[in-house]
């Protein structure tokens, strides 16, 4: 790998020397240690505002310039460093971890500076010193292929996409254009790294690109007004395909791993973006076309519950985004139970199924519904011992399965999983429009994408490209949100369900948490929030343009979302439920 005096060729007469990744890169860890060292400094004499924030901006755009390669070689320490300013949920642990790194630092010092606060502020800037140092050891030693490289420069981009340009990573300081300038250019800095890299015909063409995207981001636009979706088809998603189009040209082998992200995706906005397979546990529960028409039939098949009162479909409607329409479910002697049906839309992209997230797979989950009283009242043991008494199943599980055993209950489960993972179709006007169709959407759906992403908030709780609460662009992991709904449309009562707590009761910042569902088909799966409490998307819009619970006047333990009215306007409500309404498959 080589270089020119480390940046790139000053004048004709530069000549290359060898440089690695890691050399790279440690030399920018020297950049943020010595910013994170000055940021403590200021903090350790009490100086006033400016200069600590200051510092703090320039330690975070250090950080920026190398979160390609901490992001994906270190994950769980840029989850530390820099993710939200929230305690972080081990389930496995059964507690919260402290929240810690450049966003609780972040709240100290914006919007207004909590100078009382000083001792707590030195403490978090020097945690952050201890992440720096633990990232120099990794990189250190670290072996990094080009292959990994150009992998980890692209899923960059489709951070600054999802996360970067929206304020996820920056929700005080609002800082985010500017963040989004360092990142891009840290990217573009590690591919002039590679002398070969530099000399070829696509990375003149993403030189421009870059400078263009950058300079953008330094005039540092206005949150409100910024033209997101401009931006991302013009300029993030040429970067990311052009990054893979540069692997090809140089013949670099993509990675054959079986990761969540498919390393041969150019966009993140294809439709085979993520890889489902990488989420289960072997090659035996893995979809196919075999499978899904076997899950198909089950899943409008009575006898999956007591007496063959009910079946999946029963409760799931295409047409109603495979919800049931109703304001909560009922169960089987008509009567309505306490939250609303979830549409089984996109169901397999998310680390936790139903509102409380307490089935951590769709199997678990196809399980839990027919076995549940008040759902199916089915017995498992009775189901499958039924059908291997049919020939009709007994044949198909033999031919699904390539197995001559009795059919079990995993691949009963199974194929129920299947059929729903094959839901998601990716194929709204809005992903049409990504993919190239610029006649696909109207003037209004866009300017509502535009206000979903900047001063509607949306996009930091509701990702993009899944529009749920799975986190890209790695979706890993799935976020649950207090978001204080009420108990009725007059919300003057916090509504009494306790939600995910119910299951982690040691977990007090549980209470009333609930998954955020994606809001792809939304405009058929209504009504909307978990007890069905809206009937309509205005009234879903009002309750966020107010802040949530505690901007209706409510006592809210813990709630995630920002309390702060939105001041969206009506024609800005509804500008961004026409962009929500583009979101519905065809």
């Amino acid at each position: 790998m080589l270089i020119c005096n480390l940046w790139g060729c000053k004048d004709k007469n530069s000549t290359y020397q060898d440089i690695t990744f890691n050399t790279l890169l440690l030399g920018k860890i020297d950049t943020l240690d010595i910013r994170i060292d000055q940021m403590i400094d200021v903090v350790s004499k009490k100086e006033d505002s400016t200069a600590i924030r200051d510092a703090f901006v320039k330690s975070r755009l250090a950080y920026k310039e190398v979160e390609w390669a901490v992001s994906y070689f270190l994950p769980h320490t840029n989850k530390s460093m820099n993710g939200p300013a929230l305690d972080q949920l081990d389930l496995d642990e059964n507690k919260f971890i402290p929240a810690q790194g450049f966003q609780v630092v972040e709240t100290f010092l914006y919007p207004i500076d909590q100078k009382e606060e000083r001792s707590d502020l030195l403490m978090e800037t020097k945690r952050l010193k201890n992440f720096s140092n633990s990232i120099r050891k990794n990189f250190e030693v670290i072996t990094m292929t080009d292959s990994q490289v150009l992998e980890a420069l692209k899923l960059e981009i489709f951070q600054i996409t999802a996360l970067g340009i929206t304020g996820f990573d920056t929700p005080v300081s609002k800082l985010q254009f500017v963040e989004a300038a360092a990142s891009l250019k840290g990217v573009k800095e590690a591919i002039a790294t590679h002398q070969s890299w530099s000399k070829t015909k696509k990375y003149q063409e993403l030189l421009p690109r870059f400078d263009q995207a950058i300079t953008i981001c330094i005039e540092n636009p206005k949150k409100e007004s910024f033209d997101y979706l401009t931006f991302i088809t013009e300029h993030l998603e040429p970067l990311a395909k052009g990054i893979v189009e540069l692997q090809k040209e140089l013949r670099i082998a993509f990675n054959k791993d079986n990761q969540v992200v498919k390393a041969t995706a150019a966009s993140l906005f294809d439709k085979d973006l993520i890889n489902l397979n990488a989420f289960m546990p072997d090659s035996t529960y893995y979809s196919t076309a075999k499978k899904v028409a076997l899950g198909k039939e089950l899943f409008f098949e009575k006898k999956l519950s007591k007496d063959s009162f009910r079946s999946c479909a029963d409760c799931h409607h295409k047409e109603k985004g495979y919800s049931d329409g109703l304001k909560t479910a009922l169960d089987l002697k008509g009567q309505p139970l306490k939250r609303n049906t979830p549409s089984l839309n996109y169901a397999a992209y998310y680390h936790g199924q139903f509102w409380d997230m307490r089935s951590v797979t769709l199997e678990s989950q196809s399980s839990d519904v027919i076995t549940n009283k008040d759902e199916m009242h089915g017995n498992l043991s009775e189901i499958v011992a039924n059908l291997n008494k049919s020939e009709k199943y007994r044949k198909q599980f033999e031919k699904v399965y390539n197995r001559k055993e009795p059919i079990e209950v995993w691949q009963l489960e199974n194929s129920l999983a299947a059929y729903i993972r094959s839901l998601a179709t990716f194929n709204s006007r809005f992903d049409l429009y990504m993919r190239g169709d610029k006649t696909a959407l109207t003037n209004q759906e866009k300017k509502g994408f535009n206000l979903f992403v900047g001063k509607g908030q949306c996009a930091t709780c509701h990702f993009i490209p899944l529009f749920n609460g799975t986190v890209p662009p790695q979706f890993t992991n799935s976020e649950q949100e207090v978001l204080g709904v009420p108990q009725d449309k007059a919300g003057t009562i916090l509504d009494s369900d306790l939600g995910r707590y119910i299951y982690n009761t040691d977990l007090a910042q549980l209470k009333y948490s609930f998954k955020t569902p994606t809001i792809r088909n939304i405009g058929q799966s209504g009504p909307y929030m978990h007890n069905g409490v809206y009937t309509s998307l205005e009234e879903v819009m009002d309750f966020y343009n107010k802040g949530g619970g505690i901007g209706l006047g409510l006592k809210v333990e813990s709630q995630t979302l920002p309390e702060d009215p939105l001041d969206l306007t009506m024609q800005e409500m509804q500008d961004i439920i026409a962009f929500m309404k583009a979101l519905s498959d065809k």
